[in-house]
């Protein structure tokens, strides 16, 4: 009974002190927030997919009363404080009610408490439940209900209450559990939200979705009550699924490579405070919102790409890929699972921690400085397999890879086929520094030692550095420091910090587009063709000795990417059995950039890429291992084709493996064939003994399938079994139309030009008149399709 008596006066007392606020009341001072710490957002190139929240304790992310919904205003108000908007901060009918609910259970189970209290509980007050504290919380709502208006009372409730699942303030429970911005909540999810407020652990949806819809219907039913909502709108809310956000693990990101580096280089900015605390303080407290340059697509393409090439319980693969033009960086894989807590290297970043030798991938920076110094790619070097040269620590000993031997080759025929001889030569000419200089401006931030050996990728570097540097050459000797953050953005919205990328000449424009012409060489016929991709692109295979470490840079304007595949324990030759097949850079790292550069550059309109200009070259079965023409009895294992310049092509069979009798049993004459179709060519010149390769070039005044060219003539003496190119009118079958929809018609004529097409153009607009309006001058259709057969001229459909 004393205990009732107790209740009784204290709060007869409550009761007393808030009638007598009725007089004059002390404003009392806005506490804000208090001291708590807000969540920052890290964001895609998108801007709207979250790559994290970084956060230290609570999560939490501010809003504004304008971007809170109309529906989440009402919910709360209706199922927390129903006469929030009437009342001066207290509500005496709520204390009533629960004056009577307390005596009658002999203890305070109720406390009345309005909107404002429970703010000044968050912000001022401890939890404790006791009659004197909810009388100071009663003096203290009044008092601040004189200062701020209920918008900006209701604004700060809603950032300081919790709403489970360590979700602080609605901004982030929004996101946590929804996985949308606040003002875009519907009515269901702002139901439940506000349902959660009083009991957000025991009606957390993701522990306890039952008790979570319950609540939800009580707050439905309540906005009825109260004509906020209508019945129908009420039972449909009533009747939607949970549909929660996907929950990554605690501590998870999206894409965790990615934004550990992104973490990384941000804490190490002096300008983003003068010691590491202060920055991680700004980073995990601040509230901030950092955008970043990854492209959601692009990331995951890359994991596809690789996930495609290279099999489970393989070697382990990392790629980087960056927009040349601007230095963004869409893509960074550094592993396979970054959360694989089964992998002792997981958490090691493997494109921008890992290092590597590079291998022949790090000739064109050789190229580029011999280039400068004079050096032409018909700059000729002799033949053989190997070669000795003599450095300031002694004999360097260099032979081709597989102890190849070319014949005489030119520059560009050295990079086609990445001949190492010739390299050997080149940097003993141009001098290991120029080329450790030309490296770094170009985008190496490794110490590079000037030793010979450079030229053969034999110091350390990154997949991250390498991806950087090819982008010089793609952005024609101008190279853009690799960029991962736009700009930071502070918890109100001011920016904090904006990217400022160095841009550099790193290399004469000449001469950074006649190394992409020689790369565009080793795409189109020399150690890189399983990297093509269908539009120009260029790009260099690299493997290290024992084929422990495998690469492929490979770019086009548009975009540069750099793959490398290896074993992250150390230097593990990749070969059968431990791998399926031998992989080298022309194989999976190759194949990797061709599976990843096919989609990330569907829909980009093709670029254009420096291209050797055409000269007088043959291609030739050589027997590498020993650089003759490869005859009859030559080993199938060392017979390779080679497109050589005729003024360098091997005449002299093989005679290691055929004897004389073979190679002069019949020395003869090649035949004219110029004018017969395909198939009587063929069968003249292989009824005369020689080797028949063909090209097809499309001719408007010759009829397809007619021969107009060959090499060599007619009337030349050769040997047998020696190749004759023949050239024949038309297309190759198994060719396919180019995608040009979407194109700009300028753009898709000189497109289907260059394969050789001829062009039907209709000026009609497409169905959708806003789609046409939009995409004026642009192809909407075409006929035959893209990846269709060449069978003639194809009809483009322009919008006006």
């Amino acid at each position: 009974m004393r205990q009732r008596l107790n209740i009784i006066a204290l709060l007869v007392g409550l009761v007393v002190v808030i009638g007598a606020c009725g007089g004059e009341i002390q404003p009392l001072e806005d506490p804000g927030y208090g001291d708590v710490s807000q969540t920052s957002i890290v964001y895609a190139s998108d801007r709207t997919t979250v790559l994290a929240e970084w956060h230290v304790g609570q999560d939490r992310v501010l809003v504004e009363y304008a971007d809170l919904p109309r529906v989440l205003i009402d919910a709360v108000v209706a199922i927390e404080d129903e006469r929030y908007w009437s009342h001066p901060g207290v509500d005496l009918r709520a204390i009533a009610r629960a004056l009577v609910a307390d005596i009658e259970a002999g203890a305070l189970v109720q406390g009345g408490s309005t909107i404002t209290q429970q703010y000044i509980k968050n912000v001022i007050l401890t939890p404790e439940v006791t009659l004197e504290r909810k009388v100071e919380e009663a003096t203290l709502a009044v008092r601040l209900e004189e200062t701020l208006s209920k918008e900006e009372v209701l604004e700060r409730y809603l950032n300081t209450s919790y709403f489970g699942d360590g979700a602080y303030g609605v901004g982030a429970a929004a996101r946590h559990f929804f996985g949308v911005d606040v003002q875009d909540l519907s009515l269901a999810q702002a139901a439940l939200l506000a349902g959660q407020l009083q009991l957000p652990s025991a009606t957390d949806p993701t522990d306890y979705p039952d008790r979570a819809l319950a609540r939800r219907r009580v707050v439905l039913n309540q906005l009825v009550i109260l004509g906020w909502a209508d019945e129908e709108e009420a039972a449909a809310a009533d009747a939607e699924p949970l549909n929660l956000a996907p929950q990554l693990p605690p501590f998870q990101t999206l894409y965790p490579y990615f934004t550990k580096e992104v973490e990384r280089q941000l804490l190490a900015d002096p300008a983003l405070g003068a010691t590491e605390a202060d920055r991680y303080n700004l980073l995990f407290k601040g509230g901030l919102s950092i955008y970043t340059t990854i492209d959601p697509v692009m990331q995951e393409l890359g994991r596809q790409a690789i996930a495609a090439i290279v099999p489970d319980g393989g070697p382990s693969a990392a790629l980087v890929a960056i927009d040349p033009s601007t230095g963004h960086v869409k893509a960074i894989i550094g592993g396979a699972d970054f959360y694989d807590t089964t992998d002792p290297t997981a958490q090691y970043n493997l494109a921008t921690q890992g290092k590597r030798q590079s291998g022949s991938a790090f000739k064109p920076f050789v190229l580029a400085a011999a280039l400068e110094q004079g050096f032409t790619l018909d700059s000729q070097f002799g033949r053989g397999n190997g070669v000795t040269i003599q450095t300031p620590s002694g004999p360097w000993e260099v032979s081709n890879y597989n102890n190849a031997t070319f014949p005489d080759l030119s520059l560009l025929d050295a990079t086609r086929f990445s001949v190492n001889k010739v390299y050997a030569e080149l940097v003993d000419a141009v001098g290991p520094e120029s080329v450790a200089e030309l490296a770094t401006a170009a985008g190496i931030q490794s110490e590079l030692k000037p030793f010979h050996s450079i030229a053969l990728g034999a110091q350390e570097v990154s997949v991250f550095e390498m991806a950087s540097a090819y982008g010089t050459f793609a952005y024609e000797g101008i190279h853009i420091s690799p960029t991962l953050v736009t700009r930071i953005d502070t918890a109100d919205g001011v920016n904090l910090w904006a990217s400022t990328p160095i841009v550099t000449e790193a290399m004469d424009r000449e001469t950074a587009n006649t190394v992409t012409a020689a790369l565009s060489e080793v795409v189109r016929a020399g150690t890189g063709t399983r990297s093509a991709i269908g539009r120009p692109s260029a790009g260099k295979t690299g493997t290290t000795q024992g084929n422990s470490d495998a690469w492929f840079v490979g770019f086009t304007n548009e975009l540069v990417a750099a793959v490398w595949v290896g074993y992250p324990e150390g230097q593990i030759s990749m070969v059968p059995p431990l791998t399926p097949i031998e992989v080298t850079g022309g194989s999976w790292p190759a194949e990797i950039w061709s599976a990843f550069a096919v989609n990330a550059l569907s829909g980009t309109s093709f670029g254009s890429l420096a291209q050797v200009e055409p000269g007088s070259t043959v291609r030739l079965a050589v027997d590498t291992s020993t650089g003759y023409l490869a005859g009859p009895l030559c080993p199938g294992e060392f017979v390779v084709l080679l497109d050589l310049d005729v003024a360098n092509a091997p005449t002299i069979v093989c005679p290691i493996h055929n004897p004389a009798s073979v190679v002069n049993a019949g020395a003869g004459v090649v035949p004219s064939v110029i004018g017969l179709n395909i198939a009587d060519a063929v069968t003249a010149l292989s009824d005369a003994g020689f080797n028949v390769f063909l090209e097809w070039i499309n001719i408007d005044a010759i009829s397809a399938g007619i021969v107009w060219n060959q090499v060599p003539s007619a009337g030349a003496p050769a040997q047998l079994e020696a190749p004759v190119t023949i050239t024949i009118s038309g297309f190759e079958p198994g060719s396919v139309v180019p995608l040009v929809l979407g194109f700009p018609q300028v753009e898709a004529l000189a497109q289907l030009a260059e394969a050789g097409i001829e062009a039907i153009i209709i000026i009609q607009a497409e169905a959708d008149p806003a789609a046409a309006a939009a995409n004026s001058g642009t192809v909407w259709s075409q006929d035959p399709g893209p990846n269709e057969p060449i069978t003639g001229p194809v009809t483009l459909w322009i919008n006006p």
